[in-house]
């Protein structure tokens, strides 16, 4: 997170502003030292309340750090030396070309100077193999065929003994394995290893393992299990004599310092490309691409936790303003007195600014410190649960963060001090002096009038901006920010509780209607949604602040008399009484509540939506297979008679489809982009048996056997039409558009009735008509489905792959199925998906991460606990004399405690109340806008009354021991208090 120039400035002129303060001003220094000194335990409170904010922004840099220099780290693991690579690639596929065009680009690049220091051909394969004597194989080993010749840049391969070797060391049938390959096959130097070869004709190659190589260098490439070979000999033994498929630069520097060549040498590739007409050939940048994404995933998780943040550090917001408010209301006769004696309010301004720089400076740092820890406990709770491959954490943090967070959080404690400080600043004298409140005067009539007019007029502009530009950013906060304004100049006229009620209702209204304000492809969605909760938070409070001390009193009014009644009465008098106090604690409870509420809602959705989902993905299967290397098993059907019983199938036999799976590149017809898309050529057999269902579809078709339309009113209908009609084709909801809450301006976009046009990368293709989009975007089968005639016809064989799918009869032991169904197609490359298991694993993970975020997020709440032991700790010594006066006509010390714990409970039961409610409301509009008709809404009671429970319970705990002591205070003592 870049630091604005302005923030860093900010807090340097305010250090020298309040160096020359104390320098010419040193009485007003040591005003604020004593102010400081006189309460020792409150001076931790205010500053543990202060650092969290900032520590929640320390942690936040401090996890973006870790995760970009982690993934930056894997980038530089994975790629090694490489930094461009040429291929002739097509959807993921390599198809091979001439290696005399290497020999070309090589010298072309010379020629010109380019800052290379390394060419080097390579043939890429992925294949089946299989460990003769271990009787183990893999069915994705690489096989990487290498010129040793070319590879001074990449470096040698290093055998486990640390002796350096390279490809033209192998003996004629002999391999190399990376350790991942060895692992994998269970291998050792001199064993025997059997590769599987072709996509329609399977040709058996046999290799002898020569030794076992580290994965560093090229021999970690990709974090692939890698067998390595001699160029020409795979060549000879892949049947691609004089040809490779890939092409791996490295640019002059190290691994890390070749990226910043990679403009040019990019530009130079794509050059001598088109100037040789090398029709097909590819320039990707890989090193400068993952580096970009590497580094945005750190700013991702950087705004993400951010985000999650906000309302934490909104919170300690509000806790700096009320403890000024409170130290101003403390320190009141104390300020009229100096005002008497000579002092101006520029004088008072500086005295609380300084009182302030003292908290903002040290709450800083100790934030921006605590926050490391805090980074490094969520960064090791990262690694624990949430998958990243063999991707390294290691914790790591950049110092410019630690001092990024430091000032960020100095600059926000500050500013809010000196505004604070500023309305301390402004009192009457004799009012000062006496302690009596600030009455309301024609000029505040007049000050709150404009202020409310400012804030309409800002309102009116937002609104009128947002429906102009179609931006959230505008039709989110103008219409609430012109209400409440015409609320405050209401308000100036003395409707404030009616007005500002009102204004509330009306933002909340705004807010929660099951309307979509938001403009998916233009505005922040991070942005939009802090709004939203600021605005449903403050307008909550509003209303509560303005009318709960009504809503009671009118229910103790039809109460009986009792020894309760009283205590309630004198409980709710004093939190409505001050109710600015009252509303900034309620708020710092309500802000994390919502936030917490929101993510519970989300693990709750997803719970519930569990079943479903998978029913969704699944079509009605519940295990599919296919195959990596070979377009299709030959004999399937009989040879699957032949190995496994018919009772294992839902259906039997038949219950057991297939598709002809291409990938392919997908455009609209009339467009001008084109997207990888997968077509899958279904088989009657999945035709009639899938369960997979539409969100929409064409009301007819035409029939190209009876040449007569057809009426479309069913699932099953629309499904037989690709099988009457070749031209037609069902597309799964990724591609449709409607309901995605996060917009993919990469995604192709499509309804029923457009028409698309699928080619290969030699230019194939076929026209087709969508006439259906399905109900769910599929993780597991996402494309374009059509009949399998028409992949079959149009493509041949070589470029596509078979998907085979498999009713499970019940009670089956499907991890056993799968594990046979490998074995005995092995040699294809058949590997299998368990999809109810697959989906409950990112479940689980996806819950995980959502519970890591709801205790990220319970820092935010020690906040509310701090604010709310501060209004208890001021409160006992604020009204020292009123509990004598209680005690003295006839309050017990039990009843004093219930009065203090009952107000501690009001300010609880209102913020933890306000906060849940709002994020279950709130979760429920998202829910009907955006995912009414793909999940299940329901509300996690027991997660929601936990939080609740230890919530209530940390705060009610946290401040009984001020409650307890004041009911202990003895009436004479008190009565006699002096401050």
């Amino acid at each position: 997170m870049a630091l604005p120039d302005w923030s860093a400035w900010a807090i340097l002129v305010g250090v020298i502003l309040a160096a020359i303060v104390v320098g010419l001003r040193p009485l007003l220094a040591r005003l604020a030292a004593r102010n400081i000194g006189r309460r020792k335990s409150r001076v931790l409170i205010v500053v543990a309340g202060l650092l969290v904010g900032t520590a929640i922004i320390s942690s936040s840099l401090v996890v973006g750090d870790t995760l970009s220099y982690i993934f930056l780290q894997d980038v530089y693991v994975r790629l090694d030396a490489v930094d461009e690579l040429v291929s002739n690639a097509f959807n993921g596929q390599l198809f091979s070309f001439a290696e005399s065009n290497a020999t070309q680009i090589a010298s072309d690049l010379a020629a010109v100077h380019s800052p290379v220091d390394g060419i080097a051909p390579a043939l890429l394969k992925v294949m089946p193999v299989r460990n003769v004597a271990g009787n183990k194989g893999n069915q994705q080993i690489t096989v990487m065929g290498l010129n040793a010749s070319y590879e001074g840049a990449f470096g040698p391969l290093t055998r486990l003994d640390g002796r350096t070797t390279d490809t033209n060391e192998l003996g004629l049938t002999d391999v190399f394995a990376n350790e991942r390959a060895a692992a994998d096959l269970n291998a050792t130097p001199g064993e025997d290893l059997t590769l599987f070869y072709g996509t329609t004709n399977q040709t058996i190659v046999h290799a002898s393992v020569a030794a076992i190589v580290r994965d560093i260098g090229k021999a970690a490439y990709g974090r692939r299990a890698i067998l390595f070979m001699d160029l020409g000999r795979a060549q000879s033994a892949f049947n691609e004599t004089g040809a490779i498929n890939l092409i791996r630069v490295s640019n002059l520097g190290g691994v890390a310092e070749g990226v910043a060549s990679s403009d040019q040498v990019t530009h130079d590739l794509r050059l001598s490309i088109a100037r040789n007409h090398l029709v097909g050939l590819q320039v990707d940048p890989v090193k400068a691409d993952d580096i970009v994404l590497a580094v945005q995933v750190g700013r991702d998780a950087t705004d993400l936790f951010l985000v999650m943040g906000a309302f934490g550090i909104l919170a300690g917001v509000l806790l700096i303003v009320n403890i000024f408010v409170m130290l101003a209301e403390e320190r009141k006769p104390e300020l009229g007195v100096a005002r008497a004696v000579g002092f101006l309010r520029g004088d008072l301004l500086a005295t609380f600014a300084l009182e302030g720089t003292f908290y903002a400076v040290v709450a800083a740092a100790l934030g921006a410190l605590g926050g490391l820890g805090l980074g490094y406990v969520m960064v090791y709770f990262f690694d624990k649960v949430v998958p990243h491959g063999e991707v390294v954490v290691t914790f790591h943090f950049d110092p410019t963060s630690v001092v990024t967070a430091f000032v960020a959080g100095t600059a926000l404690t500050w500013i809010t001090i000196l505004v604070a400080s500023w309305r301390v600043s402004r009192l009457n004298i004799v009012r000062a002096i006496r302690d009596l409140p600030e009455p309301s005067t024609r000029e505040r009539s007049r000050e709150t009038l404009l202020a409310g007019a400012l804030i309409a007029l800002a309102g009116a502009i937002l609104t009128a901006w947002g429906f102009a530009a179609n931006t959230g950013m505008g039709k989110i906060p103008g219409p609430p920010v012109l209400a409440i304004g015409i609320g405050i100049a209401a308000a100036s006229r003395g409707w404030a509780r009616a007005a500002l009620t009102l204004a509330a209702a009306f933002n909340l209204t705004w807010i929660l209607m099951p309307v979509g304000l938001l403009n998916q492809q233009t505005d922040n969605v991070s942005v939009a949604f802090v709004m939203t909760g600021v605005i449903l938070v403050g307008s909550g409070i509003l209303i509560a602040v303005f009318n709960i001390s009504e809503a009671l009193r009118a229910l103790l009014r039809r109460a009986n008399r009792g020894a309760g009644r009283p205590v309630l009465k004198t409980a709710i008098s004093y939190p409505m009484d001050k109710r600015f106090r009252t509303g900034m604690t309620v708020a710092m409870f309500a802000l994390i509540l919502f936030m917490v509420t929101l993510i519970s809602m989300l693990q709750g959705l997803q719970a519930s939506s569990l079943e479903s989902f998978v029913q969704q993905q699944s079509g009605g299967y519940d295990v599919i297979a296919y195959t990596t290397t070979y377009s299709e098993i030959p004999n399937f059907r009989e040879s699957l008679r032949a190995n496994f019983s018919e009772a294992l199938f839902a259906g039997g036999y038949n219950g057991t489809s297939s598709a002809s799976v291409m990938p392919a590149k997908v455009e609209a017809i009339g467009g001008n982009r084109s997207y990888e898309y997968t077509l899958w050529g279904v088989d009657n057999f999945l035709i009639q048996t899938n369960q997979y269902g539409f969100t929409s579809f064409l009301p007819s078709y035409v029939n190209e056997s009876s040449g007569q339309r057809e009426a479309l009113t069913t699932r099953d209908q629309v499904w037989l039409s690709l099988r009457y009609n070749h031209t037609l084709a069902i597309v799964d909801r990724t591609a449709a558009g409607p309901n995605q809450f996060v917009p993919d301006e990469s995604r192709l976009r499509l309804t029923p009735g457009d028409q698309i046009r699928a080619y290969d990368f030699a230019g194939r293709s076929v026209n087709l008509t969508i006439v259906g989009v399905l109900a769910q975007a599929l993780q597991f089968t996402s494309g374009v489905f059509v009949d399998e005639s028409v992949v079959r016809t149009v493509f041949p064989p070589a470029e596509r792959y078979t998907a085979y799918f498999f009713q499970m009869s019940a009670g089956v032991d499907v991890a056993a199925f799968r594990a046979d169904l490998e074995r005995v197609y092995f040699a294809y490359g058949l590997q299998t998906i368990d999809i109810r298991e697959a989906i409950g694993e990112e479940f689980d993970s996806s819950q995980q991460v959502l519970t890591l975020m709801q205790a990220y997020l319970g820092i935010g709440i020690l906040v509310g606990i701090a604010g709310l032991a501060v209004i208890t700790l001021r409160a006992v010594v604020e009204r020292r004399t009123q509990i004598g006066a209680l005690r003295a006509i006839g309050f017990t010390q039990r009843m004093v405690l219930a009065t203090f714990l009952g107000e501690i409970a009001l300010i609880a039961v209102l913020g933890i109340g306000i906060g849940v409610a709002l994020g279950i409301v709130f979760a429920y509009k998202i829910y009907v806008v955006y995912f009414a008709d793909i999940v299940v809404f329901s509300v996690p009671w027991p997660n929601l009354a936990l939080i609740v429970g230890l919530t209530a319970v940390a705060a009610v705990g946290a401040t009984a021991q001020p409650a307890i002591r004041a009911s202990r205070i003895p009436p004479a003592e008190a009565l006699r208090y002096i401050e």
